[in-house]
């Protein structure tokens, strides 16, 4: 009697379940704010999911009394509940969900009353079961079924594409998020990834990246910022950098007192210009390259200004044949003699006139 009376006092305590259905928590939980994801749940569990209105939510107390109108726009926005005639409710997601479902296969010409699969509804399958058994422990969540199918006949992505995305996600921690799942998805649709080959170049590139910011961070030690990311990225883009080339040319400007990313992508893009793809290369380069500005620097002190000093300093020697003499300095006064009027007078014409002094 004691345990049935027990029993009886334990049956009086409420303790309900409260049924949620799995579109819910893969769909829309997890992007949900703390305070929607509790007016949420607790609307669901106390029955008035059909019909509520602010005065209810209010007497719960459970979210701050002003946020209400801004939880209940964040659920409408989610496509979780809907107004009418300033009354709420909840908005059948599984229904919308199912109605989705059928004319997406319409749309591709499929019929999904069939008992039969083709062949490509069979690999479709047998990509689906090695995703589900891979990274969902063999419970894959149907909604994710849907982002298979559109991915395969929406976005054209071959099957390895498909199942690199749940790879990536998973990779990510956010192969639970059908949100952030379907963002990588059409990020990578826009940029063109639907066979494998242009996919595993952009994610090696993109796997370079990450290696680059943690090694600028690292060499600069600060957190980069987004400028400082976006840098980064095209480091790995459009110069083809790899971590041995950035390492040489941090290496190559130790000698700034004020050491910026910016210097380091002048040199990357130096070396791109010029073939380098190897921190050898680039060294050899850089090498040749300071040989060279040291001999510029050598001719330069022959040559001050635009002028040169002398001939033979430029390098200019004059053939001997057309050498000429210097003409002599001018003298000094005192070496000057005065000389005589007549020593100017030719002899000859002297004699014409005789000897002055025999005629007298």
């Amino acid at each position: 009697m004691k345990n049935d009376k027990g029993r009886e006092d334990y049956s009086k305590l409420l303790i309900n379940d409260s049924l949620l259905p799995d579109i819910f928590l893969v769909r829309y939980s997890q992007e949900l704010s703390r305070n929607a994801l509790l007016l949420y749940l607790w609307l669901n569990m106390t029955g008035d999911k059909d019909c509520f209105d602010e005065a209810i939510i209010k007497k719960y107390k459970i979210i701050p009394a002003e946020e209400t109108q801004n939880v209940l726009a964040e659920l409408m926005a989610s496509n979780l509940i809907i107004r009418k005639d300033g009354k709420y409710s909840f908005d059948d997601i599984k229904a919308r969900e199912v109605d989705e479902y059928v004319r997406a296969v319409n749309a591709r010409g499929s019929d999904p009353e069939a008992s039969g699969l083709n062949s490509d509804e069979k690999e479709r399958q047998l990509l689906a079961d090695s995703i589900s058994s891979t990274f969902y422990q063999g419970g894959l969540p149907y909604i994710f079924y849907r982002l298979i199918d559109k991915c395969l006949y929406e976005y054209g992505f071959d099957g390895r594409v498909v199942y690199k995305l749940f790879e990536e996600g998973y990779d990510q921690s956010i192969h639970r998020s059908l949100v952030q799942m379907e963002k990588m998805a059409r990020d990578w649709n826009d940029k063109g990834y639907t066979d494998i080959k242009s996919l595993e170049k952009q994610l090696e590139i993109n796997k370079r990246i990450k290696k680059l910011i943690k090694l600028c961070g690292s060499q600069l030690r600060k957190r980069l910022n987004g400028m400082d990311i976006e840098r980064v990225t095209r480091w790995a883009e459009q110069l083809d950098a790899t971590e041995e080339l950035v390492i040489q040319a941090f290496k190559e400007n130790e000698f700034r007192s004020s050491l910026t990313l910016k210097n380091v992508e002048d040199t990357l893009a130096k070396w791109h210009d010029n073939g380098i793809k190897t921190a050898e290369e680039a060294s050899r380069f850089s090498e040749e390259e300071h040989k060279e500005n040291k001999r510029k620097a050598t001719r330069r002190k022959a040559m001050p200004g635009t002028t040169w000093r002398s001939g033979e300093d430029a390098g200019i020697s004059e053939p001997d044949s057309e050498k000429t003499e210097k003409p002599e300095a001018p003298k000094a006064p005192e070496d000057i003699k005065e000389e005589d009027p007549d020593d100017n007078i030719p002899d000859d014409i002297l004699d014409m006139f005789g000897d002055s002094d025999e005629d007298d």
